[in-house]
């Protein structure tokens, strides 16, 4: 097998002496015992994934170096150091993702991977000195941290008040001010770091910091597919799910606090198969951010009227206009009128809609749970309508 390109250079971090013996970047006993192996690591990791220009050589090492530091695999630190050094990485940075995956995944991470760069900054003959000026923590930080801010005073304050003190000051207020890395570059350690060690619960948030600190969706998402063959492919399943969600919340935040649906906005007949007689929907809406909460204005001709349904987590409707009827299996029919204010319990059959000699309008108001608002169940016959009069 002929090696080009970066997979040629990559053959480095097996050291020049192997390298000369072979044509792979693939290890020997790789070769020997897991040829297949070795083909996926010629052929799809350093001929194909490495060399995509979704992610710059450059980040693509920031992303390996970040998992191999969270994972605790310093074995295979020093060959992906020198490339992250020939990718482009500063010294200075390197000390920067180590101190922050400090913080992220361990003291004891930390210092196992010092022991590794101390090894290639020797044989690439950095000057210690270089990296011994520590300047003061002056980089800005995003628009959103008084929230995040709060909301650690809210979460920790009452239990862990020294713990929500030090996440506030020292690692918020301090280290992700720090100028050794570029606020981007410090999201996407995390997010790599976090995605490695499957920590599900921080990494939603930090994809979104990590879009107001500059990376953008793209990358993102890249990442995370190198992460991969790094970390494993259930950690980037997993991640790739969160990130899904985060870039959710995060569009659905950019829209506006407040959303005015002007009254009789998208009107649509209701369908025959959920309504009895000529219904019209209009005016939907739709909670932001994590609400689940949806509803529309719904108009009855003269005795129409919903099927039996239910709805999961229960319903309010508010009676603008006309009269009309609401009933619970088993019980009599109740009369509703405008400005009567109607809950119905979860779970509970139903059916509601106009007297036979009036219109009647009323704003629908529920809940999802798991995505669903309300079970359709069979229409309300004539006689059971008749009887509600």
């Amino acid at each position: 097998m002929k090696v080009t390109g970066f997979a040629a250079a990559a053959l480095s971090m097996a050291g020049p002496a192997e390298a000369q013996d072979r044509s792979s970047v693939a290890p020997r006993n790789m070769q020997a015992i897991a040829p297949a192996l070795a083909g996926y690591t010629d052929r799809v990791l350093f001929g194909d994934v490495w060399l995509r220009p979704e992610l710059a050589p450059r980040d693509r090492s920031i992303v390996t170096l970040s998992v191999l530091i969270a994972t605790g695999k310093t074995a295979q630190m020093a060959g992906h150091l020198a490339r992250g050094l020939d990718n482009g990485i500063k010294p200075a940075e390197v000390a920067g993702i180590v101190t922050q995956l400090a913080f992220y995944t361990g003291w004891p991470n930390a210092v196992s991977a010092l022991n590794e760069v101390e090894k290639v900054f020797a044989e690439r003959h950095v000057d210690p000195a270089s990296l011994a000026d520590m300047t003061p923590a002056t980089g800005p930080l995003p628009a959103s941290d008084p929230a995040r801010a709060a909301t650690v005073e809210k979460s920790l304050g009452p239990t862990a008040p020294k713990l929500a003190q030090l996440t506030n000051n020292v690692l918020f207020g301090d280290l992700w001010r720090r100028t050794d890395l570029s606020p981007r570059d410090r999201s996407l350690v995390t997010i790599a770091a976090l995605a490695a060690g499957g920590d599900g619960d921080q990494l939603g948030f930090h994809i979104q910091r990590g879009v107001e600190n500059g990376l953008a969706r793209d990358q993102i998402i890249e990442a995370l597919t190198h992460l991969a063959f790094y970390a494993g492919w259930p950690k980037a399943n997993t991640a790739i799910g969160i990130a899904a969600k985060a870039f959710t919340s995060k569009e659905t935040a950019a829209m506006s606090d407040i959303q005015i649906v002007p009254a009789g906005q998208a009107p649509t007949p209701g369908s025959a198969d959920y309504f009895t007689g000529s219904v019209s929907v209009a005016s939907p809406f739709k909670g932001s951010g994590e609400a689940r909460l949806g509803g529309a204005t719904v108009t009855f001709q003269p005795g129409a009227r919903t099927n039996w349904h239910s709805h999961p987590l229960g319903q309010l409707l508010i009676v603008t206009h006309g009269a009309g009827w609401v009933q619970a299996q088993g019980k009599p029919a109740q009369a509703m009128k405008p400005g009567d204010t109607v809950w119905i319990a979860p779970g509970l059959k139903h059916w509601h809609g106009a007297a036979h000699d009036s219109t009647m309008t009323h704003v629908a108001v529920a809940e999802a749970l798991d995505g669903q608002t309300v079970t359709w169940l069979e229409p309300v016959s004539d006689n059971d309508y008749q009887r509600a009069r």
